[in-house]
Formats: C-alpha cells, sequence, structure tokens
C-alpha cells in the first residue's frame, strides 16, 4: 500500500507540460541515460563473465532510471543541492525511461536476442555422432581448425564439436566433418568416444564453456589426457586449479615469434634469438604456475609479479652475458643459407 502510495505520489509530481513544452530535450536525456546505464552494466555483466545472453537481458532490464531517483532529487531539492528548475526535468526523463522499461525488453526479445544472443543457435539439436577417434577437439574455430588440420596432415583423425551452428554449417560446406553440439554436456562426450579417447582438446574462446568442459571430461573421464587453451592469465589460473597441466595461451606462441624476429632484425643472429625465446617461456611458464598459487590474494599476487618480471630480467641478462662470454658466433641453418646465397651471388 504505501509503495503504491509513494508511486502515485511520485506520478502527481512529474510535469507533463514540461515534457510537451521541450520535448526534444526530454527524449535526448533518456536516450542519453538508457544508453550510458546499458554500456555500464554490460561491461559490468562481461567483467563477471555472465553470458551473452544473460548480460543483454541484464543491461535492457535494468537501462532505464529507478525509482530511487525521485527521493534523491526530492531531498536535493528541499536541502537546495539543485533548484527546482533543474529537478524537475531529470524527474520526468527518470520517469519517461521507467514507462520505456516494457518497449526495451520487446526490443530485447524480438530483435536483439535473435540476432546477437545465442538462445536460438541453442535451441537446435545436437548432431548424432558416428565416428569415433582416439582424439576429440572442442571448438573448431581459429584455433581448433589450425590444430585439427596440422594433425590430419600429419595423419592423426580427431572428432571434431563445435556450438557454433553457424561455423559448423560453414565447415561442412568446405568438406569438413565437424559434429554440432556442447562439448560440456557428459552424454556428446560419451558419444564422441571419449571413454576410449586418449586426448581432449578444448580450444573454444569461451573462458567460461572451457572450464565446464574440462570439468564434465574429468569427473567422467578422469583417465582422458587434457590441452586446454586460454585466453590469459586469469584464464589459465582457472584450468592450473582445475587440474590441467597441459594449458596453451593463445597469444604466448605468436607474441614470442614476434619477439625472435625483432632480434634477428636487430641483429642478433637467428639461433641466439630463438634460445632468448626458450629461455623465456620456459621460466614464463614456471611463473605462471607459482603465481596461480597466489591468486586469491591479490597484494601477494602483485608482489610475486613484479619480483618475478624482475627476475626474469636478471636471467636473460645474465644469459646474454654468458653467451658472449662463449663467442657464440655458431650459424643457424637459416642464416647459412642466406650467407651461402650472397658468397654465390657475389661470384
Amino acid at each position: 500500500l504505501l509503495l503504491g502510495l509513494f508511486f502515485i505520489a511520485v506520478g502527481a509530481s512529474i510535469d507533463f507540460n514540461l515534457i510537451a513544452a521541450d520535448p526534444l530535450l526530454i527524449t535526448q536525456l533518456v536516450i542519453a541515460l538508457i544508453l550510458l546505464k546499458f554500456l555500464v552494466l554490460f561491461v559490468t555483466g562481461k567483467f563477471f563473465r555472465m553470458s551473452l545472453d544473460n548480460n543483454l537481458l541484464f543491461a535492457f532490464a535494468l537501462a532505464q532510471g529507478g525509482e530511487f531517483a525521485f527521493v534523491l532529487f526530492s531531498f536535493a531539492v528541499q536541502n537546495q543541492v539543485i533548484p527546482p528548475a533543474v529537478a524537475n526535468p531529470l524527474i520526468a526523463v527518470v520517469a519517461v525511461s521507467m514507462a520505456l522499461t516494457p518497449l526495451l525488453m520487446l526490443i530485447n526479445e524480438k530483435l536483439i536476442q535473435p540476432r546477437f544472443g545465442t538462445t536460438e543457435k541453442a535451441a537446435r539439436a545436437a548432431d548424432e555422432i558416428d565416428e569415433q577417434s582416439k582424439v576429440i577437439i572442442a571448438g573448431f574455430g581459429r584455433v581448433g581448425s589450425t590444430v585439427g588440420r596440422f594433425l590430419q596432415a600429419n595423419g592423426v583423425q580427431a572428432t571434431y564439436l563445435d556450438i557454433d551452428p553457424d561455423n559448423v554449417d560453414l565447415l561442412r560446406k568446405m568438406g569438413l566433418k565437424v559434429f554440432y553440439g556442447d562439448a560440456s554436456r557428459h552424454d556428446l562426450l560419451h558419444a564422441a568416444g571419449a571413454g576410449e579417447a586418449e586426448l581432449l582438446i578444448v580450444a573454444v574462446d569461451d573462458p567460461v564453456k572451457t572450464l565446464a568442459i574440462v570439468e564434465t571430461a574429468r569427473k567422467h573421464y578422469p583417465n582422458l589426457k587434457i590441452m586446454a587453451r586460454s585466453v590469459g592469465w586469469t584464464d589459465s589460473y582457472d584450468l592450473l586449479d582445475a587440474g590441467i597441466g597441459d594449458v596453451y595461451r593463445e597469444t604466448l606462441d605468436s607474441a614470442l615469434r614476434m619477439a625472435a624476429d625483432a632480434l634477428h632484425r636487430l641483429g642478433f643472429r637467428r639461433h641466439q634469438a630463438m634460445r632468448a625465446v626458450k629461455t623465456f617461456r620456459r621460466h614464463d611458464e614456471r611463473y605462471l604456475r607459482e603465481l596461480a598459487a597466489m591468486r586469491h590474494d591479490s597484494k601477494a599476487l602483485i608482489r610475486g609479479a613484479r619480483q618475478r618480471i624482475e627476475d626474469l630480467e636478471k636471467l636473460m641478462q645474465e644469459e646474454s652475458e654468458n653467451v658472449g662470454k662463449h663467442k657464440d658466433l655458431g650459424w643457424d641453418a637459416t642464416t647459412l643459407i642466406e650467407e651461402y646465397g650472397k658468397m654465390q651471388s657475389d661470384s
């Protein structure tokens, strides 16, 4: 009853003449309010790793102003923080935005979710898997497809699973036999032959889905070896906590390859650059596992990360100095070929 009286009082305080007098200003403020709140809510949802469907619903449902704004504006006017000339348009903006809530929900349900969400895609039934291999690859996108093609080129057959129906249909048109389905489901992994398979490669790009697949596989197939892709350090920590020893950060190899090429272009011999990369990788992988144990203590994690950055720089510097002392000037195969070609052209 009191809540009803509150909204009646709020409705009575709205200056509809003000809305009619300057509809353009009110419309612009309403749009600005909804867009700003939507962006803040959507980013917040991404930070807490909400699924796309839930994140869109979360942002659209709360993008309008709230009733607490009426209390704040009334309090601000009574205490002469803002004049009524400012408060009245703001009250009207909040009220109009609240009235648009049903429209926002319809826009999300009818326009946004079918195009950008995953609800419609998930409604498709999983394929019947009619083949089993000793290797299962979950996720056949940028990473999974490269791994799969490499294995196939070396005579290793794998069973491919992907949860994106559009990607599955496209790959089938290209002649690849990819099965649609959610690899975090026990029945689907069983149908793919996880009970007899030797290796599960998790190459999906969603950290939450990766963990779900890993947990399902470890629960039902404890003897199945698992290799998992991670997006960054935080996801790597989660996978290490889940008991996965073979964790592959998706950007590490390309970054180190670029770093090695940079050293080579700056005058380092190819084998020196590659040895520096191997040293860096070895220590970086060790530090990753050490820092994973500190992840729940933010202060210890920051201290540990800073200390390991300093340690790594010292180790790399020491190795560089040792290489110089031993006059490491041997040619690697690539440099040898390049130099031999120059000699041939000169002669």
